[in-house]
């Protein structure tokens, strides 16, 4: 791959020159149309995404078959419970979607496991990366755990909602962000909207009351 699809990730100018060369010549490169899915559950990892281009969304399905997104993976990132999965070599219990049209650099194991080992630079990111995620992880539990599915609600619409404080969002994929089922999500939507917090549109909802 071209040695400038290596600048959207930080740890590629501080490696040495054969790490770099090292993980330039092992990466297999993978063009993802969206809406594909990467892995499925009960996998053996066979890669370790980087994302040169678009946006992947990693997601758990229940075994009652709801779904539930618990972080994305943008532009310059790595899947990091992929590589968690790489080194430990256990199977890969989540499912990863592209969001958009996505260009992917996979890292065998084998060679993240080396470069884990040889490169201060691609450690230090990758632990650090780890830690943001299960800040994130823990923040998703508590949000489940502690707060109502109004105030969940709401949250989610606030922070996607644009200048005019409109979303355009299904019931379906709020569900999915929130941890919800569609019909819940449908139901409290109904009440926000006869206490007069929201006003809902065909495919748009409308926040009548803004934070700030």
């Amino acid at each position: 791959m071209e040695k400038s699809v290596f600048d959207r990730f930080p740890f590629y100018a501080a490696m040495r020159e054969e790490d770099k060369k090292l993980l330039r010549e092992s990466l297999i490169r993978r063009d993802i149309p969206q809406g594909q899915i990467l892995m499925g559950d009960n996998t053996r990892c066979n890669g370790i995404p980087m994302v040169v281009k678009g946006l992947l969304r990693l997601f758990r399905i229940s075994e009652k078959g709801r779904e539930m997104t618990l972080y994305r993976i943008a532009e310059g990132e790595i899947c990091l419970l992929a590589a968690v999965c790489a080194m430990g070599d256990t199977e890969y219990h989540f499912s990863i979607e592209a969001e958009k049209d996505s260009v992917i650099a996979n890292i065998p194991p084998d060679t993240f496991k080396e470069l884990l080992y040889r490169s201060d630079s691609f450690r230090t990111y990758v632990f650090n990366a780890m830690a943001q995620k299960l800040i994130l992880s823990i923040e998703t539990i508590e949000m489940l755990i502690f707060n109502s599915i109004e105030e969940r609600i709401m949250t989610y619409l606030q922070h996607h909602a644009n200048a005019q404080g409109v979303v355009s969002v299904t019931h379906e994929k709020m569900a999915v962000e929130l941890g919800s089922s569609r019909e819940v999500i449908t139901r409290q939507l109904k009440t926000m909207s006869e206490k007069g917090l929201i006003e809902m549109k065909r495919g748009q909802i409308v926040l009548k009351i803004r934070c700030g």
